[in-house]
């Protein structure tokens, strides 16, 4: 993003305007810097990779709520981290019309290097940031987040 736009120094965009904008400056960043691993150019696929460290073995429909995502679209992201054997989905022993998700270690390694990626995309964003800022920053947005 250049610096000198005029929007922004103006201070005539609004604070969710802004927060979009951050979100997309950070989708644009983290898929450069992926570009050495084409599947994690996909917002979806590291949606659910970070979804299945915390919840490995969750449902497909939970996943797709999880990641705010249709049914049809996470198929399509699931397929093909499948493919690439990131995951494996098995029928639910409880419910046979249940699908459940899991991670595999290629998806584990593949995790590995995105949270390297993210960290780095953090720390040039917040750069210039005191640790109070910081912590401010996240207490707003966890509070906008709360409202919705």
């Amino acid at each position: 993003m250049k610096n000198e736009n005029k929007a922004l120094e103006n201070g005539v965009v609004s604070p969710l305007a802004l927060i979009r904008w951050v979100s997309s400056e950070y989708e644009e960043l983290i898929t450069k810097e992926t570009e050495g691993h084409k599947i994690l150019n996909q917002k979806a696929v590291r949606s659910v990779l970070k979804i299945l460290t915390i919840n490995n073995g969750i449902s497909q429909n939970e996943l797709a709520r999880e990641v705010h995502l249709q049914g049809s679209t996470i198929s399509v992201a699931l397929v093909k981290m499948e493919e690439e054997g990131l995951i494996r989905r098995e029928a639910s022993s409880n419910d046979k019309r249940k699908v459940n998700v899991y991670m595999t270690s290629s998806g584990y390694e593949m995790i590995k290097t995105l949270d390297k990626v993210i960290d780095k995309m953090e720390e040039k964003m917040l750069d210039g940031l005191t640790d109070s800022e910081k912590y401010d920053l996240h207490y707003y947005l966890t509070k906008i987040l709360k409202n919705c």
